[in-house]
C-alpha cells in the first residue's frame, strides 16, 4: 500500500498518495498527486510540469495551478529548491531536485523504471539533435 499523505490548500485537506512516471517527449520526471479519499483513487493534480530538458532528479513544480505545492513538497522531505526558476507565459516555475531516497520509498517500482530509462532518454535526445 503506497503512503498516504495530506495536500493542505485554501480549499481544505486531500489525503493522496504520490505517484511518478516520465514525459513521453524527452523523459522528463512526472510526479502527480492521487486523491484516494473517494470510493476509487482520482488524479488530484500535478507535481511537475514539462517545459525543457532538465537533469535526472530535477523538475519543474506547477506553483500556477497547486500553489500550495512547494510547502507539500517542503513538509514532506521530498525536494529541494534549486534557486532557478523558468518562465512560461504569465508563470514562473521553480527547479526541484527531488530526494531520491524518498521517491525510492514512495514509488518503488516506478522510480526502478524512471532510474532505468534514464540513459535511454538522453540518448534519444542526442538522436534528435544530430
Amino acid at each position: 500500500m503506497a503512503k498516504q499523505m495530506i495536500y493542505e490548500s485554501k480549499w481544505g485537506e486531500e489525503t493522496v498518495e504520490l505517484t511518478m512516471s516520465q514525459y513521453a517527449d524527452n523523459g522528463n520526471i512526472f510526479l502527480e498527486l492521487i486523491n484516494t479519499q473517494g470510493e476509487y483513487p482520482e488524479p488530484y493534480g500535478n507535481v511537475t510540469v514539462n517545459l525543457v530538458d532538465v537533469p535526472k532528479y530535477c523538475g519543474y513544480v506547477d506553483t500556477n495551478n497547486m500553489p500550495e505545492m512547494e510547502k507539500f513538497i517542503k513538509d514532506n522531505d521530498l525536494g529541494e529548491f534549486t534557486g532557478l526558476t523558468l518562465r512560461s507565459g504569465f508563470c514562473e516555475y521553480p527547479l526541484y531536485v527531488f530526494n531520491v531516497d524518498k521517491l525510492r520509498e514512495l514509488c518503488p517500482k516506478q522510480m526502478e523504471k524512471y532510474e532505468s530509462g534514464i540513459d535511454a532518454n538522453r540518448e534519444k535526445q542526442e538522436e534528435k539533435t544530430r
